[in-house]
């Protein structure tokens, strides 16, 4: 998505494309519903939309804030969509007709405030001159309403066509054509220079004078300075608009929207890092991709481009709990409640070498967390005080400290040994608590992995599920590995 909002961003101001709100607008719909079926569960897409205004932000500086509201209002809707795939190829539908109507009603309303409503009538006026039709049609009620059915048969198109996608891609991968195994020599696609345009001081004056003049012949102080011809009215009224958003409506909208998404850079730091770490490879498999499809010519060339685009990438990035390609083993131990699960680990972390990650004793009959690597413990339960917090039943859980215990475990992903998160359970099967980081953990870690799960209605089984682990060791306790 935000190699999309930047190269594709850059080739179609490059090229002056006149269609960038469909072509923009299906790009990152196809990119929202890929998240939705690939990476399914609450508040992932929010998150996905977040990065992408930072990236668009610092990429894009240019960007005016129109741009930032068919970003959020697409991620938005797509998070209230993907909330799970059952109903996925409705979803990807409803997503992409109403992201797309979105982009066209925008257009719309920019048109209608900056040339005002005499642009419409002199639209009419203009056609029905060519018709002379004795009763006058409203020509352009229809022509904004055909533009908003273009951007709905676009929805619909794009939608059934990205519905289908995840199953077309499962066939594509089987072939080995359409596989890039080294790209790393791979020239970068080149990106569009633009020339930075200066505004001369000598504007502010002009848009003043216009303002004025406007004001004066538009209410009829004294004897009207401008003539009345309506294109001219237009002419004026479209460029003081303009002149206006440049000197102050866009610079203050833009001030105030990078402001918060710079607070948010630093809240989301860890995700920026990770994305700017995968967009150098990226750049080189895209461009890996078009030298790949050199043998075709035209649209067959494009065609076999998009499938090793889509093969590579969603390859690249084995999903979580797939383990067949790496060297991971997972074990989940489980038993009923009060066990002695978790006091067995705090056992057996003593004496084995190399225990990372989280467990949460009980020290003073309230529920902890702990360092397995120092031994440190901290809060789990919230304070009083505290209004940001977790609500699990009637548990109270502090939402900074799990913050804490999260970073803990993402610490160990890398560390030899055994990394141990203690424990997962209905939080995480409502995308809460350790949800995200055990995703994490599943996509990159090597070795030893042991999760802690209740034995309560098939907890496990449903755990294993969500976050497709197919291959795993159940563990009873006791006895403890």
């Amino acid at each position: 998505w935000v190699l999309c909002e930047a190269m594709l961003g850059a080739i179609i101001h490059g090229f002056k494309i006149h269609v960038s709100g469909l072509v923009m607008g299906s790009a990152a719909i196809s990119c929202i519903c890929l998240i939705g079926w690939y990476a399914p569960g609450k508040g992932h897409i929010l998150k996905a939309t977040i990065v992408v205004a930072i990236f668009k932000m610092l990429l894009s500086p240019q960007a005016p804030p129109p741009a930032y509201i068919a970003v959020f209002f697409q991620g938005l809707l797509g998070e209230i969509l993907f909330r799970n795939r059952r109903y996925f190829s409705l979803s990807c539908i409803l997503l992409a007709v109403l992201g797309l109507v979105e982009s066209g009603i925008q257009r719309l309303i920019a048109l209608t405030i900056i040339y005002g409503n005499d642009f419409w009538r002199a639209v009419n006026d203009f056609i029905n001159g060519l018709t002379r039709q004795k009763h006058p049609a409203n020509y352009s009620f229809w022509i904004a309403i055909g533009y908003t059915v273009l951007h709905i048969i676009a929805g619909l198109v794009v939608g059934w066509w990205i519905s289908r996608l995840p199953g077309r891609v499962d066939k594509w991968k089987k072939d080995d054509r359409l596989r890039i195994h080294d790209y790393t020599n791979e020239i970068p696609l080149p990106g569009i220079k633009r020339k930075k345009k200066r505004i001369k001081k000598g504007l502010l004056l002009v848009w003043i004078i216009l303002i004025l003049l406007y004001v004066q012949s538009y209410y009829k102080i004294g004897t009207a300075l401008l003539p009345p011809h309506i294109s001219l009215r237009i002419f004026l009224r479209s460029l003081i608009i303009i002149l206006g958003w440049i000197f102050i409506a866009g610079p203050l909208l833009k001030k105030l929207l990078h402001g918060w998404l710079q607070k948010k850079q630093g809240q989301w730091g860890h995700e920026v890092a990770e994305v700017e770490k995968l967009l150098p490879s990226m750049q080189l498999m895209v461009a890996g991709s078009w030298k790949n499809a050199a043998p075709e010519k035209g649209l067959k060339r494009f065609g076999i481009f998009c499938r090793t685009v889509f093969v590579n990438i969603l390859s690249a990035s084995p999903v979580p709990g797939d383990t067949a390609d790496r060297d991971l083993e997972v074990y989940i131990l489980t038993g009923p409640v009060q066990s002695g699960k978790t006091t067995s680990l705090v056992r057996w972390s003593e004496s084995a070498k190399e225990v990372w990650g989280i467990l949460t004793p009980v020290v003073d009959g309230k529920r902890v967390f702990m360092n397995a690597q120092n031994r440190q413990l901290f809060r789990m339960e919230a304070k009083e005080e505290e209004k940001d917090v977790l609500e699990v039943g009637r548990f109270i859980f502090s939402r900074a400290n799990f913050e804490r215990a999260i970073e803990i475990v993402r610490d160990g992903i890398y560390q030899p040994g055994w990394l141990v998160i203690d424990e997962i359970g209905p939080m995480e099967i409502r995308g809460e608590g350790f949800h995200d980081v055990l995703k994490e953990v599943l996509s990159k870690r090597r070795g030893k992995l042991l999760l802690v799960v209740r034995e309560k209605e098939g907890m496990h089984e449903k755990i294993a599920e969500l976050f497709n682990i197919k291959n795993f060791t159940l563990v009873r306790n006791p006895p403890l590995l």
